[in-house]
């Protein structure tokens, strides 16, 4: 089932942007911050636009720039991804049930028995079945 945002909840990009401008900082001014090789204006747009996530190493350097707790960016990018796989969750049941000709509850239903059912059985074979 969809799970209600925050109404303070921002994507992670926007978040970067909008930090970025805070700071006055511009993509190159940040990218000359950073001072590592493999970062250029092209992964700040990336980042900024939630098409790429950067690194721990990034991340920290960030950290440093914004003077921000890299645990705080590490949580931001968390929900951000939690976002997108929920998204992808609820539209899967909703095909699902259109498949099946099914409620979407009774689908979420059958999805979550279906997907607990098999993490159990992964367990049991590879835990205690499994070989050896």
């Amino acid at each position: 089932m969809k799970k209600k945002r925050d109404k303070d909840y921002i994507d992670f990009g926007q978040w970067l942007y909008e930090t970025r401008k805070q700071h006055d900082l511009t993509e190159e001014d940040l990218v000359e911050k950073i001072n590592m090789i493999n970062v250029q204006k092209i992964n700040i747009k990336k980042w900024e636009r939630d098409l790429e996530f950067p690194d721990l190493d990034m991340i920290y350097k960030l950290s440093e720039i914004y003077m921000i707790p890299s645990s705080e960016i590490i949580d931001k990018k968390q929900k951000t991804l939690q976002s997108g796989v929920d998204g992808i969750h609820v539209h899967f049941i909703r095909v699902l049930s259109l498949i099946l000709g099914i409620s979407f509850y009774a689908t979420y239903a059958l999805t979550q028995v279906i997907i607990y059912g098999t993490l159990i059985l992964m367990t049991l074979w590879f835990g205690t079945l499994g070989p050896r």
